[in-house]
């Protein structure tokens, strides 16, 4: 610490003790008692301060671009010391900042703070929230992330429905008509800029406008005090009983103890949120187990407007979205743009109210109007929220964004974020992009596990209504495992297989086909093959496809399975070598299945069945020769439908293969 006799020499030079007077109000010149219901400006200064310094702290990690911000957001959350709690810090303080400056304008108001001469006070404190809201709508966005992107497409999307001038501050906010890096270049200088500098002049100015209507007061008392001077105050002014009690340290203690209270629930917030926000949902509903657990993601997935989300603004936005839902679309406007204008007409006209209906009735009716207010805005806001988890699909829904957020952020620790930017870690990756491709293309007509892949049920009209769907072809989970190939040899006819072609054009034909035949004559108590049969053949044809959860066979069950491809050395149920003229090699090609000679005739080529090239090439042309040849009655998904990286995706989903955080043994 420095002596007096330093600090002394300093000040003599920079007069630097009268500049933190100044700011701190320390030499305040009034003698007021101090009050807790003064302690939310101050707070409010305080945590400003504190986003000053944690933005400057994350300025030192943040890249403002579409193929950095995120990756470097999730840099400084994972890899940083101590970031994680930087970003919380500043994230959450914004949002605790909001809940002040209400908490201020309310105390404001019930203490007539805004009656002559303090007109400006109270105004000055609406523009500050207006400036806090505006800097973490900014903040929001700038992680590039989806929440964050989706709620900024909505909260811009509510500014462009206003009159006159909506296109055109949509267009100063986002960059232009589109939403990519100049948007974030904008969204960056808006937030790190231009905010900043107007919520700093904002807040001299409300300081100054304080410092002032206390130097009055002061003055007013010491005339009071004075018996040399004939002044005396009237019975009702506030001034006249109060306590003679400089800033410092009482009124100022009473701010500190606000702030330390305000940033300990923050902080309360970044330990604990992440694990209890989504404790109301099943995380990993079906096929979506995320690949951390909730409490781990940091971040949303990247912003990617191919990657399923549901839009949700932030709170002190979401009375707006509600009501945009509520009114027809031609109405709109006045939801947007009318409505929050009356609502600000009603803030800025509180100091006029006494003018009109006297100070008793003009206060009481200020604070209906801003109780009432927020409470409406807060039943809406409730409302939506409520709604939305009731929804039948929302749990699924959110499942899955967290499913992606979580494989976002553990390809990101894994591999590292690409140069062509973190929407490539999903776009990438089989397991993310399978089920979407696999629902756009494939869930017209196959299932996924009865769904369409991304857990959601294939719609259709019918009678006016929408219902869920008749599939027309076969469910394809598990496809060319022995467990989906036994089920398939046991019962073709099932609903799982080719139970729904009767209703498709020329599907009556392969649904009592040649396949369905030969289950008939030789499959089941009657039949000569047993189950054990099946499953050996199941097997044998399962091994070609080589996916990662084939569990080999003993020899035995190979040989089994060979003798019933091939009809070669075919033992009956009771063990005895017979002709069996049911062998697969018949109509199935398949080197594997019949060593001696390659077989095959009308059937699909089994060489190769399942793996990789055998269904991309399938996918492609599926009334090849060697496919269904004339029979077939599936479309063939050429270049131009389906391109070449996402077939791969989409097939290697299908086969289960993806980078996993446990790999196995």
């Amino acid at each position: 610490m420095l002596s007096e006799k330093t600090k002394q020499w300093i000040d003599e030079r920079t007069g630097y003790k009268n500049f933190f007077h100044a700011i701190f109000l320390l030499n305040f010149p009034t003698k007021r008692r101090s009050r807790w219901q003064f302690i939310w400006g101050g707070a409010l200064v305080l945590m400003m301060l504190v986003e000053i310094i944690t933005g400057a702290l994350m300025m030192t990690v943040y890249s403002p671009s579409e193929a950095s911000a995120w990756g470097s957001v999730h840099y400084m959350e994972t890899q940083v010391d101590l970031g994680w709690f930087v970003r919380g810090l500043h994230h959450y303080t914004a949002h605790m900042m909001i809940v002040a400056i209400i908490i201020h304008i309310f105390l404001v108001i019930i203490s007539a703070g805004y009656r002559k001469p303090k007109e400006f006070i109270y105004w000055t404190s609406l523009l500050i929230g207006g400036v806090i809201i505006g800097l973490t709508i900014t903040g929001n966005a700038l992680p590039w992330d989806q929440k964050g992107y989706w709620s900024y497409q909505i909260e811009t999307g509510i500014a462009g429905t206003m009159p006159v001038i909506g296109s055109t501050l949509r267009s100063l906010v986002v960059g232009g008509s589109e939403f990519g890096n100049l948007t974030l270049t904008r969204l960056y200088t808006i937030h790190v800029m231009a905010l900043p500098v107007i919520a700093i002049m904002l807040f001299v100015f409300h300081m100054a406008l304080i410092r002032r209507e206390r130097l009055r007061t002061a003055k007013v008392k010491e005339a009071n005090d004075d018996p040399n001077v004939d002044f005396e105050l009237d019975e009702d002014d506030p001034v006249k009983d109060e306590i003679t009690q400089p800033y410092w340290p009482y009124q100022t203690t009473r701010t500190l103890v606000l702030t330390l209270i305000l940033v300990g629930i923050v902080i309360l917030q970044i330990v604990a949120y992440p694990a209890l926000k989504n404790k109301h949902l099943d995380v990993g509903i079906g096929d979506w187990q995320a690949d951390l657990p909730a409490s781990e993601i940091k971040l949303e997935a990247p912003a990617d407007s191919a990657i399923p989300y549901v839009a949700r603004p932030e709170w002190f936005v979401r009375f707006l979205f509600e009501l945009r839902h509520m009114v027809p679309k031609e109405l709109e406007v006045l939801v947007t743009a009318v409505l929050p204008g009356v609502i600000l007409a009603i803030l800025v006209l509180v100091p006029f109210y006494e003018k009109v209906f006297g100070e008793q009735w003009g206060q009481r009716l200020a604070i209906v109007v801003y109780v009432g207010g927020l409470l409406i805005i807060s039943g809406i806001s409730w409302y939506g929220i409520q709604a939305e988890r009731s929804a039948p699909d929302y749990e699924l829904n959110r499942s899955q964004e967290l499913a992606y957020a979580a494989r976002a952020s553990w390809l990101a620790s894994k591999n590292g974020v690409p140069p062509e930017g973190p929407a490539s870690l999903l776009r990438n990756d089989p397991k993310s992009m399978g089920p979407i491709i696999f629902a756009r293309h494939c869930g017209i007509c196959h299932t996924w596990n009865g769904h369409d892949g991304t857990g959601h049920n294939i719609m259709e009209m019918k009678d006016g209504k929408k219902v869920i769907a008749t599939p027309r072809a076969s469910d394809l989970a598990g496809f060319a495992t022995t467990k989906w190939l036994t089920e398939f040899l046991l019962d073709p006819r099932s609903t799982k297989f080719f139970g729904h072609l009767a209703t498709v054009k020329g599907g009556d034909a392969i649904l009592n086909g040649d396949m369905s035949d030969w289950a008939d004559s030789y499959v089941g108590p009657e039949g000569i093959l047993t189950k054990e049969d099946v499953e050996a053949v199941a097997a044998l044809v399962a091994r070609e496809a080589k996916r990662r959860d084939y569990v080999k066979p003993s020899q035995e069950v190979i040989q089994r399975g060979i003798s019933v491809f091939s009809g070669v050395d075919f033992k009956d149920k009771a063990g005895k070598v017979v002709e069996f003229y049911g062998y697969c090699a018949q109509c199935h090609a398949m080197k594997a299945g019949d060593p001696n000679e390659e077989g095959g005739g009308a059937a699909p080529d089994f060489n190769g069945y399942g793996s990789e090239k055998w269904l991309i090439d399938f996918i492609r042309k599926p009334g090849a020769e060697h496919f269904y040849g004339e029979k077939n009655i599936m479309p063939s998904f050429e270049e131009s439908k389906i391109s070449e990286h996402d077939i791969k995706l989409l097939v290697k989903w299908m086969r289960g293969e993806w980078q996993r955080p446990t790999e196995e043994k």
